[in-house]
């Protein structure tokens, strides 16, 4: 079966007029406004925010255009250009300033063009005065966006969880449009010495080659295993392993609503890096690349990386340690945009930079002294402070979780999409372009959310991720709704459903250790996520929770044998006697064990009928009544 290719088409158009006064004088008016900013770095300039640049339609501001052209031309600091400013007009060779109703961009003839909008006027301004008047209407590129088919379900980047079982499942059953692996520490991945490390976290491959060991067309060990995966599938023949890869390809066609064959699409994948070093992270990224094959692509093909992205969002102490995630923005930010732009400039136009941060800090914090020197040097970036610096970097999306690096844990408390809303606004505003991607993270704990959510801030996608990890169907309605919303037996055949399939995933793409060290690592990802899946039910089973956590448990089949057990402790209760247990209520998720939903409504109670609250009055006598006879057996 052939990979099916979404490419947008676009149909060439050619549009000339002959030059005009009015032509002429917006050229020139460009050329005299193009001025050296301020701003280095990255930096946006915010002292000459007040100088307009004159664009068809349109005012924008100077450091706005500046902005837009970074971001069309990742090769900004070429020769021919001044480092700190727009070029201007060069004798031998034109240059093309490109201005549309969105705003102005400009880009340099050599480079490919990246241009996002649909109806552009390119007015070549070349040596020759009798050419400077022509207009061109030249077909669009498809934005970065576009290239990745617009995503609107997006899988968040996990340590330890967004690994390649767990991405092909819930992309090819669950409707996620798209993923972002684990974090990977740039300066571990690039060291000259550091290739058990790469092996052990780099889990991107050619789609050709997953695709052909799903549909049996090679054999699986084209791909070769750590001693880790080895491990992990150890006591399983390849019988065994054959049968998980059909029920795979049988549970893809009934998603599909087919009976054979299904299509199968392997999505291209974001990779998340950390570092607070640009030439380090640039060598990482270049790396990634290579041995994901990425980079070997022909324009016409897909590569199996599609962006970099760089962490800015993770709040926990080891990141304070390493220099990077939220306290690399919220206090190093020129090191930031150093980075990113670097980034930007180094890699080929076609894979994206993307930058997935949280809220920038209050004014609080910076009182309290939470952010270190930036407390005594300026108070901390404002929203709209924050996300023009990184569209000045030319980023090309961006992923907003709304909440502070100080929201965390148990600290946690409900996402703030009218600040995510700002984020995206802001961002829309100051790029020019009206549809600027910004992903949307936090607050997201089923279907209901993800609309809801959606419409709120206007993203442009959801981003989910501890949500994602108990309930791997959030984004399909029916399958992502809350436990209460169905039969406590519909909700124990999901949890089981998600954990069969994924063992199913796992025996034919064993994960990689990364983190959770190189003997075991490999089934401890897996019983990460079993823990996930199953947490309602591993609650009220104290001795299978305990099982799953002993270490003596370390593959795949022993892994099966623990969700028969648990399946068999189910199979005579029936629904009446499944809601009296703790596990069906929406409190007991692995969600909501330390966070309430993100809601302004109080939860309604759920009503029962007169019949109903009569059973449940029953079963309760029934189970006070089997105590008081176990415990007077127990007296004799």
């Amino acid at each position: 079966m052939m990979l099916l290719s979404h490419q947008p088409s676009f149909r060439s158009t050619a549009y000339r007029h002959r030059e005009t006064p009015n032509s002429v004088h917006h050229l020139l008016l460009l050329l005299l406004l193009t001025v050296p900013a301020a701003a280095t770095g990255g930096a946006p300039n915010r002292n000459n925010d007040a100088m307009m640049m004159a664009g068809v339609g349109k005012l924008r501001p100077i450091s706005s255009s500046i902005a837009r052209f970074k971001r069309s031309c990742p090769s900004y600091h070429h020769p021919c250009f001044c480092s700190t400013t727009i070029p201007m007009l060069n004798s031998s060779r034109g240059i093309r300033f490109v201005t549309s109703n969105s705003g102005m961009k400009t880009s340099h003839p050599c480079f490919r063009s990246t241009s996002t909008h649909a109806n552009q006027v390119i007015l070549a301004a070349t040596a020759t005065p009798k050419n400077i008047g022509e207009a061109e209407l030249l077909p669009s590129s498809p934005s970065f966006y576009q290239r990745t088919h617009s995503p609107k379900h997006i899988l968040a980047p996990m340590v330890a969880q967004s690994d390649l079982p767990f991405r092909l499942m819930c992309e090819q059953l669950y409707d996620v449009h798209l993923s972002y692996t684990q974090m990977i520490h740039a300066h571990n991945f690039a060291e000259e010495n550091g290739e058990t490390f790469r092996t052990n976290h780099l889990d991107v491959y050619p789609q050709s080659i997953a695709r052909d060991i799903l549909l049996g067309r090679v054999d699986r060990h084209v791909i070769v295993l750590t001693s880790p995966q080895v491990n992990a599938l150890k006591g399983l023949s390849e019988d065994d392993i054959e049968e998980a890869r059909k029920r795979i390809m049988s549970a893809i066609a009934r998603s599909q609503g087919i009976g054979s064959e299904p299509t199968l699409e392997i999505k291209p994948t974001v990779v998340q890096i950390a570092s607070h070093d640009p030439d380090v992270a640039v060598r990482a990224a270049m790396m990634i690349l290579e041995r994901s094959g990425s980079m070997s692509c022909d324009s016409g093909g897909t590569s199996p990386v599609t962006a970099i992205d760089l962490n800015l969002g993770c709040p926990q102490s080891i990141a304070r340690k390493g220099g990077y995630g939220a306290f690399l923005h919220d206090d190093s930010p020129d090191t930031t945009y150093s980075v990113l732009s670097k980034l930007r400039s180094k890699l080929p136009q076609e894979i994206g930079v993307t930058a997935k941060i949280r809220l920038p800090p209050t004014q609080a914090h910076a009182d309290a002294g939470k952010l270190g020197n930036m407390s005594k040097i300026s108070g901390p970036q404002t929203i709209d402070e924050r996300m023009r610096c990184l569209i000045d970097c030319g980023v090309d999306l961006i992923t907003v979780h709304g909440r502070t690096r100080f929201e965390n844990k148990v600290t946690v408390g409900a996402a703030d999409w009218d600040a995510v809303e700002q984020c995206v606004q802001s961002a829309r505003d100051y790029s020019g372009d009206a549809h600027y991607p910004i992903f949307a993270n936090g607050g997201i704990e089923c279907y209901h959310d993800v609309k809801k959510c959606l419409y709120k801030t206007n993203a442009s996608g959801v981003m989910s991720s501890e949500s994602l990890l108990e309930v791997p169907g959030l984004f399909c309605p029916g399958k992502g709704d809350m436990a209460s919303s169905g039969t406590a037996k519909d909700v124990l055949e999901r949890q089981l459903g998600y954990a069969d399939m994924y063992l199913d995933y796992a025996t034919v793409f064993p994960p990689l250790s990364g983190s959770l060290g190189v003997r075991g690592g490999s089934f401890n990802v897996v019983r990460s996520h079993l823990f996930k899946f199953l947490h309602r039910y591993l609650e009220e089973n104290e001795d299978l929770r305990s099982w799953l956590g002993d270490q003596a448990l370390n593959t795949i089949k022993q892994a099966r044998d623990l969700l028969t057990d648990l399946r068999s402790r189910y199979d005579k209760i029936d629904e009446e006697q499944l809601r009296l247990k703790n596990s069906w209520g929406d409190d007991s998720s692995w969600y909501r064990r330390h966070r309430r939903r993100n809601t302004e409504e109080p939860d309604e109670p759920i009503q029962l009928s007169i019949e109903e609250r009569k059973q449940q009055a029953k079963l309760r006598i029934q189970k006070m009544k089997e105590q008081r006879m176990k415990k007077s057996v127990n007296t004799v």
